[in-house]
């Protein structure tokens, strides 16, 4: 089996863009620099790069390897930089083939166009623990602020998934500037575009998040899953 993946990022409202992806037949990721940290471009890059040549990796090693590697940077004007990751590879087990995936951080998975992952936000740890309702997390000041991403300490915990590799389902990431940008509105445009390309996909998400005016970076990731024989 193989993805069929396409992706794209677009600056958004910013002034630089601090987002990476990556899509190929074996593994797709989406990287989204912290704000407010130092070069979260090399942060998310690198996060990205590290995963990429790992779909047959376990994934919390990946993970652990990205963590790694971004916080032993040499370049001491990185330090302290950081990235969320979330990621979905194609790896055949002695019981089949799977799709396996992890996420650290707000960058989101969706399969099926179903929201699968919660972002690691101060706001959704403080929802899930009881402490805030989802209509005041939506108020609380400080709702983006995440409590895990790679790089921010040596442990590492990612959210990780395991399902079976199933010809047709479609795979999405995204960093949290399609979600911001198109709110509770993302699953119906999803259904919407679940005939098309991966790539018009793509490219249509990121075009309603900018004309959503998008405040934040927007990216982007598409894959579906093909059989062998499938073109």
């Amino acid at each position: 089996m193989r993805f069929l993946a396409a992706g794209l990022t677009h600056i958004g409202g910013r002034t630089g863009n601090e987002d990476a992806f990556h899509a190929d037949d074996r593994l797709i990721a989406v990287a989204d620099g912290v704000g407010g940290a130092p070069a979260g471009e090399v942060a998310s890059r690198l996060a990205v790069d590290t995963v990429a040549g790992l779909a047959d990796t376990d994934p919390l090693d990946a993970v652990r390897q990205a963590n790694a590697a971004v916080r032993s940077h040499p370049d001491p004007d990185t330090a302290g930089m950081a990235s969320t990751l979330v990621f979905a590879a194609l790896w055949h087990g002695e019981s089949g083939w799977v799709v396996r995936g992890a996420h650290v951080g707000d960058s989101l998975t969706f399969v099926n166009g179903v929201r699968t992952t919660r972002g690691h936000t101060l706001a959704a740890e403080l929802v899930a623990a009881g402490h805030l309702t989802p209509e005041e997390a939506v108020r609380h000041p400080h709702r983006a602020a995440l409590v895990r991403a790679i790089g921010l300490d040596t442990g590492i915990e990612p959210d990780l998934w395991s399902r079976p590799a199933v010809a047709g389902d479609r795979y999405i990431l995204s960093s949290d500037g399609l979600t911001d940008a198109l709110g509770d509105t993302v699953e119906d445009r999803l259904a919407e575009l679940a005939a098309v390309s991966p790539a018009e996909c793509a490219s249509t998400l990121v075009q309603l998040a900018l004309a959503a005016d998008a405040r934040d970076n927007v990216t982007v990731v598409v894959a579906d899953v093909l059989a062998d024989d499938e073109n």
